[in-house]
């Protein structure tokens, strides 16, 4: 792996799209892996199976493991290094969950005792609040935690199999926080009054690295101090002492979400590049001139690439902003920040599984070649659409608070919701957008008008079929994207604003990014004055502009990602091979190139006919 170089142009421009400190321990990271590069390696890890990939992947997380402990690293270096080396996910990467979750939860006497545990590994934990029968429905968990104030000890119980915990991938949660040991810490073995057992293979062969589990207690005591006591705690004598802000319960997920918002902004960035250099590459059709086009100069390419790109920006960002906010979590609202990253995380996964599926389409049928690096990309975000919950069960929160907040005209104290205040001010609601040509699209007080006043109207129709008492659950999802197309557009414009002059690329993926926006959601202002039919032609006119203008800007955005081969690993995108030259190398080296053990079943079939020759006939 080569150390990352670029111009200090690109530099500039990288450290604003990672951060600064996220962008030196990458530098750091590569600059080691150079140097020590890992002695686990695999020809061609596509050909091997669930249980020896996991393996794989096991045993490069403990060599990394001892780079950090070799090298000092701190536990971002560790889990960067791994999202580094290894494109799938890794099997000691939910310890980021585990971790935030100690740091967040705990009461400063657990924080000494646990926390230093976790960062040297000498524990490593799970995350296993959704069970058999409850996911999405938190207040329906069946597990159950009974104090026994004879022992000072909590009895934890999985009464019905439906209570059996499932999905386990990263700390132990229900309503309130336990850490549970589950596993002997010399023998590993189970301990008592506990079954775990891997629940099997994934759909899309997803997550094959991640041994996700099952789990029952039966009457399994912990000490009363491994109820996580940050938020809410019991004392000695039984007393409850509830949290001071009643939100608490948001804490666990809200960490959950934040942390995947920048990472799926990460993979749709790489599934985007991936497909760019590609379509940058290959030529369709020939032009009158008779020489081929490059697919990539192609409108209906460039269209949905350039948005796709921008799209991930905003991820990172609004990803980094949430992190800052989780790391200072105690003097935050939880409940703004709970609806931020319930929207965003809505938002990411919808935006981001819709753009890596379009990266794959775009490169045509090469794209499905597992090598290619789509395919995995897909797989690995797909399941996301789920976790806590589908995303029209996951918009009902949005819905919710909306109507709760516009009831008690509590709007204005939750800047996720600011937008809801509009409809107190008809005249407001009902002027025209002050646009008379196609530039004034690019004014940001206009776009920021039209994303706004689009979440309210969609705010106004939901809490108009709420009080006649209809079944929101479906349209509820538009309002929830909306909402979320609000907050990743302040992520970005706030970034624009940060940035340096020279940084037009920042400005174009601002333009590309709110333009494509609009135009997906016109449909809000049917039968409104808003906008008139020239208006919205005005809209498009700007749209096709700021996608041409954004083209000089892809190679400077692609060069400051900084993406190395191993974390594309793609085979469109190798320096030393053009991409048929590295797909006709694959060909010849797969394993059923060679045909030799098939071929006396081959021959059989071939004469199997000779055996039944007149059977009809005699039947």
């Amino acid at each position: 792996m080569a150390p990352l170089s670029m111009s200090l142009n690109r530099l500039s421009l990288a450290k604003h799209i990672w951060g600064e400190d996220e962008l030196r321990r990458r530098h750091e990271i590569i600059q080691v892996l150079s140097e020590f590069p890992l002695k686990t390696t695999c020809p061609d890890v596509y050909e091997l199976s669930r249980r020896d990939l996991w393996i794989f992947r096991f045993q490069q997380s403990v060599e990394i493991l001892e780079l950090k402990m070799k090298f000092g690293w701190t536990n971002e270096h560790f889990l960067d290094a791994l999202r580094i080396v290894s494109p799938d996910v890794s099997p000691l990467g939910w310890m980021e969950v585990f971790l935030r979750n100690l740091q967040t939860t705990m009461s400063p006497e657990q924080q000494a005792y646990w926390i230093p545990k976790a960062e040297k590994y000498e524990i490593s934990g799970s995350y296993a609040q959704t069970e058999l029968g409850h996911g999405s429905n938190v207040k329906g968990i069946e597990t159950t935690a009974t104090f026994d104030p004879a022992t000072d000890e909590f009895i934890l119980d999985s009464p019905t199999v439906s209570s059996h915990k499932y999905w386990i991938g990263a700390l132990d949660l229900g309503n309130h926080v336990f850490i549970v040991q589950v596993r002997d810490m010399v023998t590993h073995e189970l301990e008592p009054n506990v079954l775990v057992y891997d629940q099997g293979p994934k759909s899309l062969g997803s997550f094959n690295t991640v041994d996700n589990g099952t789990m029952k207690f039966t009457n399994k005591r912990i000490p009363r101090s491994q109820m996580l006591a940050g938020m809410a705690s019991l004392d000695r004598n039984g007393t409850y002492r509830g949290s001071t802000n009643s939100k608490h319960s948001y804490t666990s997920m809200v960490i959950i979400r934040g942390l995947m918002i920048a990472e799926i902004g990460q993979d749709v960035a790489k599934a985007v590049i991936i497909a760019l250099r590609y379509t940058a590459f290959r030529r369709q059709f020939n032009k009158k001139d008779g020489k081929e086009t490059l697919v990539i100069n192609y409108a209906s390419v460039k269209n949905r690439l350039y948005p796709a790109l921008c799209r991930a920006l905003p991820m990172m960002f609004f990803g980094r902003q949430v992190k800052k906010q989780i790391d200072n979590l105690k003097d935050s609202d939880p409940e703004d920040l709970h609806l931020q990253t319930v929207g965003g995380k809505i938002w990411v996964t919808e935006r981001g599984v819709r753009d890596i599926e379009v990266a794959r389409l775009c490169c045509g049928g090469q794209g499905n070649m597992a090598y290619a690096g789509l395919g995995l990309l897909h797989a690995y975000l797909s399941p996301s659409r789920t976790y806590e919950g589908d995303t029209y069960i996951l918009s009902q929160q949005i819905g919710k608070a909306v109507v709760k907040h516009w009831k008690n005209g509590t709007e204005k104290s939750i800047s996720a919701l600011s937008y809801v205040s509009r409809l107190r001010n008809r005249q407001s609601m009902a002027s025209r957008a002050a646009v008379t040509g196609h530039t004034d699209w690019f004014i940001l007080s206009n776009q920021e008008d039209f994303l706004e006043r689009r979440s309210a109207r969609l705010a106004q129709t939901h809490i108009n079929e709420t009080y006649r008492e209809e079944d929101t659950s479906y349209d509820v999802r538009e309002l929830a994207m909306a909402h979320a197309d609000l907050t990743f557009w302040r992520a970005l414009q706030s970034q624009v604003k940060q940035c340096p002059e020279e940084h037009a690329a920042k400005m174009e993926a601002l333009a590309n990014f709110s333009l494509t926006t609009m135009l997906e959601g016109l449909e809000a202002f049917v039968g409104s004055e808003y906008l008139s039919e020239k208006d919205i032609q005005s809209l498009r006119t700007a749209h096709r502009d700021a996608i041409s203008s954004f083209t000089q800007c892809v190679d400077p955005i692609i060069e400051a990602f900084g993406f190395t081969d191993t974390e594309l690993n793609s085979v469109f995108t190798r320096k030393d091979r053009t991409p048929y030259e590295a797909l006709w190398d694959i060909a010849q080296k797969s394993q059923l190139s060679d045909n030799s053990l098939i071929r006396p079943t081959i021959l059989r079939a071939r004469s199997l006919w000779r055996n039944y020759q007149g059977s009809r006939a005699r039947m």
